[in-house]
């Protein structure tokens, strides 16, 4: 029975191989590829994909200091980002309490001097203004 393996396939497979353990070797490969689906596809074509996904996984591991230290700031930042949230949300419900409270210390007066003039007003009674309307 000839089986095609397709290039997606056997890069699955790399991947999931090198998941587990990065020194897989072509080999190993080709051994998987055969015990999974009784082929093991041609020699060149399986390490030349070999190779690619090696290198993806060397690259991925060698990153560059610069990209490391980065992340790492990236990750102080988000969580300074997150505080600098926090603390703004509680001046805005601090200062949304202040102003509520002011706004009914307001309202308390004016009705305590809209009931001191209807109260004087009623004493004085309706004809005794000074200059009429």
């Amino acid at each position: 029975m000839n089986t095609r393996l397709t290039e997606t396939l056997i890069r699955r497979v790399c991947a999931e191989l090198m998941a587990r353990d990065q020194k897989v070797s072509g080999r190993q490969l080709r051994r998987e590829l055969l015990d999974r689906f009784g082929a093991v596809g041609k020699t060149e074509r399986v390490f030349a994909v070999w190779r690619e996904e090696a290198q993806k996984v060397r690259l991925a591991a060698e990153q560059p200091t610069d990209i490391r230290e980065l992340q790492k700031r990236l990750i102080v930042a988000e969580a300074a980002a997150a505080q600098n949230l926090a603390r703004a949300e509680l001046a805005e419900y601090r200062e949304r309490a202040h102003q509520d409270h002011w706004a009914m210390e307001i309202d308390r007066v004016k009705r305590e001097l809209a009931e001191a003039r209807g109260g004087a007003a009623g004493e004085q009674g309706r004809g005794s203004r000074s200059f009429p309307v």
